[in-house]
């Protein structure tokens, strides 16, 4: 195949395992609250504690910077210079394809809140307002930032009601400061990706929800290959071997010094290797064609994404209500079978909509 083919089967076979990633992060235990009442204390699980920040927190951690790389790269792609013109056809593309099923998803999940809050009381944690007390304000915050609406739960983070669409959200912000980024990276090239990464890596940014530094970072180094019509394929491949040995001693590293004040750079540069493992591995497989898209897998992607906050925290509190773990394999099954429950429901509901309702699933999904 070309390297424009392979880029484009890389990028299409990276979607559903960064998805997978992106579902594992949220299937930490941490806390598992129902009634006000914590039913997990992790640190009696030591084994479940070191495989799933393993796989969760270490692995996993490269899904989203990925996504942003990659969408940064799909947004500038082949556009070498950035008229007034393919700036507005770029952001009226994109009300379609992420703004119409970003409103979906959070009026859904309220929608959801509601009955839930209703229904099944004893399943919720008790710390969010109740919907039927939502004033205007709250309503609007909602689709920004719940911490606004729940002070008592702040500390988990500036989120939307449907909470894994603050990538959506950074991400909006970010492509509507696009020309800025065009101009930058035109301009200063990789000393641009060079100063935004330090900026990243060292945390030097300001506090404004839904304008993160890696949303900014990200997106601009993948519209960097873009923009300069570089193939970021070809261009990491020749990192292949050492990427992978250094990401194992980099993730070892992680699992050793997790506590040290440090530990947060360390943390960061096995991002970035990550990121180079994630794709060198994939293209070599995929240019071997031991790896093959699945056409319905990599579509589902977004679903999955979509879907999969509120039936993933359902599954993890009714399995843990049923089983009642008190042993590290209890907990590490569980930890195995709440992702694959929720993936598994997903992907079918998927088909069917797919199958019966083809030009809905098209708007809730961007199109996808």
């Amino acid at each position: 195949m070309t390297n424009e083919e392979l880029q484009s089967q890389t990028i299409s076979f990276l979607r559903f395992p960064l998805i997978i990633g992106v579902v594992l992060i949220h299937s930490h235990f941490d806390e598992i609250v129902i009634n006000g009442v914590d039913l997990m204390e992790s640190d009696n699980f030591s084994i479940y504690t070191t495989i799933s920040y393993l796989f969760s927190s270490i692995f996993s951690a490269i899904a989203v910077p990925l996504f942003f790389f990659i969408s940064g790269f799909l947004f500038f792609y082949k556009t070498y210079s950035f008229p007034r013109q393919t700036y507005s056809q770029k952001l009226k593309k994109r009300a379609r394809t992420i703004l119409a099923p970003y409103i979906f998803w959070n009026l859904l999940v309220i929608a959801f809140f509601f009955l839930s809050q209703s229904f099944l009381p004893e399943l919720m944690s008790g710390k969010n307002k109740l919907i039927a007390d939502y004033s205007i304000s709250d309503w609007c915050w909602a689709f920004w930032n719940t911490n606004m609406i729940n002070p008592l739960a702040a500390h988990t983070g500036a989120y939307p009601i449907c909470y894994q669409f603050w990538f959506i959200r950074d991400l909006m912000i970010v492509m509507l400061l696009s020309p800025l980024i065009h101009f930058l990276l035109a301009k200063l090239r990789q000393y641009a990706i060079l100063c935004l990464g330090t900026i990243w890596l060292f945390g030097w940014w300001f506090n404004i929800t839904g304008f993160s530094i890696t949303a900014v970072f990200f997106f601009s180094a993948g519209a960097y290959f873009s923009i300069h019509n570089r193939n970021f394929v070809r261009t990491m491949q020749p990192l292949f071997p050492v990427s992978i040995l250094l990401y194992v001693l980099i993730a070892v590293a992680e699992l050793c010094f997790m506590n040290r004040t440090w530990y947060g750079y360390l943390h960061g540069i096995g991002i970035l290797i990550g990121i180079v493992v994630a794709i060198t591995l994939t293209a070599h497989f995929v240019e071997k064609g031991k790896w093959q898209v699945r056409i319905f897998l990599s579509s589902s992607s977004f679903f999955i994404y979509a879907y999969h906050g509120m039936p993933l925290s359902f599954v993890i509190k009714f399995l843990f209500k049923f089983v009642k773990p008190h042993s590290d394999g209890t907990i590490l099954a569980l930890y195995v079978l709440c992702p694959a429950i929720t993936i598994l429901i997903g992907l079918f509901v998927y088909k069917c909509l797919k199958k019966y309702l083809p030009k809905a699933t098209a708007l809730i999904t961007g199109g996808r």
